[in-house]
This record gives structure tokens, sequence and C-alpha cells, in this order.
């Protein structure tokens, strides 16, 4: 696979609802799931997620996809580096966890995963994008 598909995205977001169900006590969140290029393939808010996450989640996987890392490490670089996110030219980059790009056997970057609302969501992301690899 070259690039994510809905049907793969789709899987990813009813994966990422069961994860939060079984492990994150059910909490309210959003998810969004974009191509090799970052545009937008899915993205679902929950009855009750936090109403900033409408844009910041979509962000977080475009930022993961077009940096080619999470955004957790994008964050790090921000911080070590001392450099301001504007640097990047780029309005739609975000630096905070909860961003992490998906990758083929191949091990290149099909597209990305961001979770939106909660306070596990770096590692929640981690868990989907490693989830949609094995597929």
């Amino acid at each position: 696979m070259e690039n994510i598909t809905l049907a793969l995205a789709k899987k990813m977001g009813n994966y990422a609802e069961e994860l939060v169900a079984k492990e994150y006590g059910a909490k309210p969140f959003s998810v969004a799931v974009c191509d090799k290029d970052g545009f937008l393939i899915l993205f679902n808010k929950q009855d009750g997620a936090k109403l900033l996450t409408i844009k910041l989640t979509p962000n977080k996987a475009y930022t993961a996809v077009r940096m080619g890392v999470s955004t957790a490490d994008f964050l790090a670089r921000l911080q070590r580096e001392n450099l301001n996110i504007a640097y990047f030219a780029d309005d739609k980059f975000v630096g905070m966890p909860g961003g992490v790009p998906i990758y083929n056997k191949q091990q290149q970057i099909i597209g990305a995963v961001g979770i939106g609302g909660l306070k596990e969501d770096g590692e929640v992301a981690a868990k989907v994008a490693a989830m949609a690899a094995d597929l």
C-alpha cells in the first residue's frame, strides 16, 4: 500500500474508539486520519469531546505526516533547537503530542493519525498507528 485508504482509516477510527473505551475510561475524544500528503481522509469528534479538537486533531495528523515524525518528537525538536513553530511557514503545524505517522511494510509513510482531547493523546495515537501498520 502506497497511500492510506478510506477503508483503513475507518478501521483505525473504530480501533481508536474501542481502545479508548477499553483502556482509557471511554473519555470523549477526536480522531483524524490523513493520507501521505496530509489530506484529511477521516475525522470523528465524539459527543462531549472538546471543541478545540475539531481543528487541532486533524492538524496533529497533518504535522506528523508532513514532518515524518510524531508530533511529540516534533515538539521535542522545537524545544531542543529553540525554534519557533513559525520557522516552518505552515500554519497547520502543531507542536503537541497526539500525531503519529503510519508506515507500510516497506517502511514508507502512507499517512498519519491524530488523537485529541485525551491526556494520553500521544500514547493512543502510537497504538492506533501500530495497529494500522500491521494490516
